[in-house]
């Protein structure tokens, strides 16, 4: 009898192989999104808002929401924050066009700062390529007034 004979083997694994998608930390986006957004948000309190400020804003909601579109949240309470904080600043947007004064009210500040929050909760839970992708797609679109509040 040999030895390969003497020894039993474990039958042959079956499971299909399903390989796992690597996932990448995004503190560093949590806190370059943060700066961008509080950065602004301040500048904004301290009456210095300007069309400079309401674009970064813009661009970082409309980058989150897009991600979030592609990849809903089990939370919906999110979707509406940001969809929230994104129409205050539509109406910011809509007024500076019109009266070249760019400057937002406190309950636009309010609204802007709880999307903030919602979006800096949530950024560690998101996939960093739905987020670079939602960038991507954000930076071919056409930079109309119509189009700027919205993905």
């Amino acid at each position: 009898m040999s030895a390969r004979q003497h020894h039993r083997t474990k039958p042959k694994r079956n499971k299909p192989y399903r390989p796992r998608a690597v996932r990448t930390p995004v503190t560093g986006l949590r806190d370059e999104f943060g700066l961008v957004l509080h950065g602004a948000l301040v500048m904004a309190e301290l009456g210095q808002f300007n069309r400079n400020q309401f674009d970064r804003i813009g661009q970082a909601f409309n980058t989150l929401w897009g991600a979030l579109y592609l990849r809903p949240p089990k939370d919906d309470s999110v979707m509406r924050v940001i969809e929230s904080a994104m129409r205050a600043m539509n109406d910011v947007g809509r007024r500076g066009d019109a009266t070249s004064v760019w400057q937002m009210r406190p309950l636009e500040q309010a609204s802007v700062l709880a999307g903030i929050h919602k979006a800096e909760e949530h950024l560690p839970k998101m996939n960093v390529m739905d987020l670079y992708n939602s960038l991507q797609k954000f930076k071919t679109m056409p930079a109309d007034n119509e189009m700027r509040g919205m993905l």
